[in-house]
């Protein structure tokens, strides 16, 4: 393990200098190649910045934190639409969002560490420099007996297996990496079908990431209250519905306008329920494993988004197949997110001992 910001800097410019490659690809598999490859990084880019967050942020500003990183993302697809209607040269689209990502070699000396990454590594002192920083940039100053017992396990290593040993973790991975799947089906088959719905597709797809924000701000005012495990499995059975709501005004001959509707209603819950995932993950996962459960959980996520566009491939059979499939798996998955634990106002675990006692 190098660490949450190393990841970051490194996944950050290797999107980059990819999606500038991609704009100069000088055929399609080559091109598709590239993507492939920007792909990988990105997911870099996301599981580090949000691990990060959620590791130097306390119990008070975890949920605003967490949930400002995806109205960010909200915005860069706004300003993407923007950018691709202006630039209709998708080789010039592509250079200028990978030159973008150099932008970030600025920030190198403002990023911190994790402290509690460093802490489980055996690394106390480079964890105090970071918090005395932090400590100095809120206005205060850290206790001297802040530290006195570390958080450290002898930087033991973990692997992949270490999810599946215990009970408790099993479960969480197992419920996991089933949520962030479908989120991630759902999510990007409502998003890709937004040109397909009807009315202008820069439009269309401008409103799909639009949505993302007021879910957001609803999210962010309910989940502090209501709580990560009925906020998560509330947002998925509304995005079920809304799926399902675009099946029947389908059948029914309904407007086109009527399907964007219904179709902005499940992209707004499951936004709100893709945003909540990420949070509550971070907290379900004990700091020894916290990374790699996400990364876990990530890769279902992916495999989702892989298989987003085959399951709109759908529509060739039946019209209403794509949304139905799409509407039952979000309905199911809500379910089965229920039998998580709350998170709400309990401090992060850090070792899996912790997990399991």
């Amino acid at each position: 393990m190098i660490g949450r910001k190393k990841v970051f800097f490194i996944s950050t410019l290797s999107a980059a200098i990819f999606s500038v490659l991609s704009g100069l690809a000088p055929g399609f598999y080559c091109f598709a190649f590239f993507r492939v490859i920007i792909a990988f990084f990105n997911a870099g880019v996301i599981l580090s910045s949000f691990t990060l967050c959620m590791e130097i942020t306390g119990i008070s500003q975890r949920t605003f934190a967490g949930l400002a990183i995806h109205a960010f993302f909200a915005v860069g697809c706004l300003v993407f639409a923007v950018m691709a209607y202006l630039i209709r040269d998708w080789r010039t689209l592509s250079v200028i969002t990978g030159l973008t990502g150099f932008l970030f070699l600025f920030l190198w000396r403002v990023v911190p560490e994790s402290p509690r990454w460093l802490l489980i590594q055996g690394r106390g002192e480079e964890a105090r420099e970071v918090l005395d920083r932090l400590a100095r940039g809120n206005g205060t100053q850290l206790p001297a007996a802040e530290l006195k017992k570390p958080l450290s396990t002898g930087g033991e290593k973990v692997s992949m297996l270490d999810l599946f040993r215990g009970r408790s973790i099993r479960q969480r991975t197992v419920v996991l990496v089933i949520s962030w799947f479908t989120n991630c089906v759902v999510y990007y088959g409502l998003a890709m079908s937004a040109g397909s719905l009807g009315g202008n597709r820069y439009i269309s797809f401008s409103l799909s990431g639009l949505v993302d924000i007021p879910a957001l701000v609803v999210t962010l005012l309910f989940l502090d209250r209501v709580g990560r495990k009925w906020i998560h499995g509330g947002f998925l059975f509304v995005g079920g519905f809304g799926c399902i709501a675009c099946t029947v005004v389908q059948l029914l001959g309904a407007s086109g306008s009527l399907k964007v509707i219904a179709a902005l209603i499940g992209k707004f819950a499951v936004a709100g329920s893709f945003a909540t995932a990420h949070l509550y993950t971070a907290e379900l996962f004990p700091t020894q494993v916290r990374s790699l459960g996400t990364g876990v959980a990530s890769i279902g996520a992916r495999v989702g988004g892989i298989l987003s566009p085959l399951v709109l491939l759908l529509a060739s059979t039946s019209a209403i197949l794509p949304m139905l499939l799409m509407g039952a798996l979000a309905l199911l998955t809500g379910l089965l997110s229920l039998t998580l634990p709350e998170t709400l106002n309990k401090p992060l675990p850090e070792t899996l001992t912790d997990l399991e006692s």
